[in-house]
């Protein structure tokens, strides 16, 4: 049975004070103002705590009324809160609480357990450079409470109210206030100990990995606005989150951030220290994700003439993970709408990003001295962007140009209207004063009427429009040497843009004849370095238009050596020389091209399509003969073009050097002045299908 005189010495030994200490016959506990100093200058105060702790048969429960918790920045409020089946007697409450006690924070925290934790109302008010900010949580519950761990917590809704500074257009940083809620909020397995310990101890020898720090989260219905510009979520979604214990408690190694505030005044070995603290907060990131799903934006489009339109923005999903050092992001079904003018984008996302080998390069740097800076290679500064993708892509927009001369050109009309219709004071002006005037003039006498036609436009002007799709373009910069990506890959996938049906351009008229009513291109380029031969590879460069036909380009240069990813210039012009060309293939492809040039060549010159198509084959028979007559090592590509020409397919050519280490520059500058120099050092291999 607890006993008053007990509670009284728990309060004191807390460093506590409560205006009333009673515990009735039943071993009911009631406190009425209590003010408990806890650790690091946080203060609880209590307006009333009724309940009992765990005895041989009950456990435990209590009741809370005006609770309030005071940091430095930070004031927690709560109405009325309770605790049902506490598994807490007299000793764990009393280590709980003493803020003199031997075990660490995270000891404490495991000794509480409870079934569940309640509050109906929860209001957190912060202080941050001067604003107050004020979040209001509603039916606050936490559930299965046992071993620093919450089973699951939930929250009715919340609501926020934000101060804060923004920049205007111009710069200048206005107050601003963000108001906010959410709907209901739930998430499970959340280590209320182990986040003690992140902040408060450092490493031992069993922390080698990162551990969950939180399970499933979800948060529904977020809304935010300024007043001016809405942003609304659907639902955000977290699977977990894990991380390290560092190696000193995180709050030492705030303390000592926040400290320093000239980083350039330390000395190289100081200002080292300085940033390997930085990365071990950094380094503490475990493995996380987090996704939104239902993303929308209703913002003013511009202030002005342009201030009552607006600008809708939506995104069906955005996900981030976390893995350490690395990251995936990516934005999925994001839609923007202005007026009429419409951007979609399926997909738009990042992989295999990595900060690794700048946080180390910044740790390097961070101890060097000025004159060992002058030789620090800069490039590995660079992270490495792994793929960027974007996919989807359909853009329906007004042409800001012929938007621009239309308002000019109506512009025009109204001062020319605006001069027509002002009287003058000329009298010669006046058709009473004209003899004949208001007769029937003849043809060469044009009335005011049709005077002003003259000066107007013949037709109005409707702004054309920037219509585009693309398929999917994909950028992939990997396995960085010295910050410099080795692999490169670029990809872009059927970019389609519409052959107008009404312009006078040429190029268009023709390609309206031979049957294009879009333009579809798509372009590759693949290229990895082999360190350990010293060779380029270029994997492929190609070019490709839908109905017509594709031409690509790969092969293999060798001294390709590490000189080549240093910023020295002096050796970079130097391992020029080194370069040599093995071999180079060529590849062409006809998708219809040639068949559609020779039907409109049949239709211009009035024959049939198979007489344009031996007229074509006759004038490239003779004068690719001609070229073999005078060079007889061109035979075999000649005969397989020929081939190629009569039945248009696929026609390679191989172009390898006799030498095992391939054709040097001194070569190819003699073949750029006379081609056929080059013909004795290599062997040519060409086929047609």
């Amino acid at each position: 049975m607890v006993h008053e005189q007990n509670v009284r010495e728990f309060v004191a030994q807390s460093g506590g004070k409560a205006d009333s200490v009673e515990v009735d016959f039943l071993g009911r506990i009631h406190l009425r103002n209590l003010a408990l100093p806890l650790a690091d200058g946080t203060n609880l105060r209590i307006a009333a705590v009724d309940g009992r702790l765990k005895n041989l048969f009950l456990s435990g429960g209590i009741e809370m009324n005006g609770l309030n918790v005071e940091v430095a920045t930070d004031k927690i409020s709560v109405a009325r809160a309770s605790i049902e089946g506490a598994n807490v007697d007299d000793d764990a409450l009393t280590e709980l609480f003493n803020s003199k006690g031997a075990a660490p924070v995270s000891k404490r925290i495991e000794r509480f357990a409870a079934k569940r934790m309640s509050a109906s109302e929860v209001t957190l008010t912060q202080s941050i450079a001067g604003r107050e900010q004020k979040t209001i949580y509603k039916n606050v519950a936490l559930d299965d409470i046992a071993n620093g761990r919450i089973g699951r917590y939930s929250i009715g809704n919340a609501s926020f109210d934000i101060a804060m500074d923004i920049p205007d257009g111009e710069g200048v940083m206005r107050k601003e206030r963000m108001l906010g809620s959410t709907g209901a909020i739930a998430g499970e397995d959340f280590d209320a100990a182990y986040m003690a310990r992140l902040y408060t101890e450092k490493a031992g020898p069993g922390d080698t990995e990162a551990k969950p720090l939180y399970g499933p989260l979800s948060v529904k219905a977020i809304t935010l606005s300024d007043g001016k510009v809405n942003f609304a979520y659907d639902e955000m979604r977290i699977n977990g989150f894990s991380m390290r214990m560092p190696a000193e408690p995180l709050l030492e190694t705030v303390e000592n951030l926040k400290s320093v505030t000239d980083p350039e005044a330390l000395s190289p070995e100081e200002r080292q220290a300085f940033f390997n603290q930085i990365l071990s907060v950094v380094d503490m990131i475990g493995k996380g994700d987090m996704q939104l799903f239902g993303f929308k934006v209703d913002a003013p489009y511009n202030e002005g003439e342009d201030a009552g339109k607006r600008v809708k923005i939506a995104v069906e999903r955005m996900a981030l993970q976390l893995d350490g050092r690395k990251l995936d992001a990516g934005v999925h079904g994001l839609s923007i709408a202005e007026g009429t003018d419409t951007i979609k984008i399926g997909e738009a996302s990042i992989t295999g990003f990595s900060w690794h080998s700048p946080l180390e390069a910044l740790k390097k740097m961070a101890g060097l001295n000025e004159q060992q800076l002058e030789t620090f290679a800069f490039t590995t500064l660079m992270p490495e962007l792994g793929t960027i993708r974007v996919a989807g892509i359909e853009v329906d927009v007004a042409n800001p140009e012929t938007v621009s001369a239309t308002e000019k050109e109506s512009a025009d009309v109204q001062v020319q209207a605006k001069g027509t219709d002002e009287p003058t004071s000329d009298p010669l002006s006046s058709e009473a004063a004209i003899p004949g005037a208001g007769q029937k003039r003849g043809a060469d006498q044009p009335s005011v009427e049709s005077a002003a036609t003259v000066n107007e436009p013949a037709t109005i002007l409707v702004p054309q429009r920037v219509r585009f799709s693309l398929k999917s373009y994909e950028m992939a910069l990997t396995k960085p040497h010295n910050g410099i990506p080795t692999d490169i890959r670029l990809r872009q996938e059927e970019l389609s843009v519409p052959v107008p049906a009404d312009s006078k351009d040429e190029a268009y008229i023709q390609l309206r004849k031979l049957g294009f009513e879009n333009l579809v291109f798509s372009y590759n380029l693949a290229a990895a370095w082999d360190q350990p031969n010293q060779n380029l590879l270029i994997k492929d460069i190609s070019l490709s238009g839908k109905d017509m036909g594709s031409l690509s380009l790969s092969g293999l240069m060798g001294g390709f050596t590490e000189e080549f990813f240093s910023l020295d210039t002096a050796k970079t012009q130097l391992a020029l020389f080194g370069l040599t060309a093995r071999e180079v293939k060529l590849k062409i492809e006809d998708q219809g091209l040639m068949a559609k040039g020779i039907k409109l060549y049949s239709e211009q010159s009035e024959m049939t399509e198979d007489q344009a198509r031996a007229m074509v084959t006759m004038m490239a028979t003779e004068a690719l003969q001609q070229l073999a007559v005078a060079q007889p090592k061109f035979e075999g590509a000649i005969d397989a073009l020929l081939h190629f020409i009569a039945a248009p397919r696929t026609f390679t050519l191989t172009v390898r050097s006799k030498a095992e280490h391939g054709l040097s520059v001194f070569d190819l500058v003699a073949a750029s002045e006379n081609p056929m120099l080059i013909l004795d050092k290599v062997d040519l291999e060409a086929t047609a299908q």
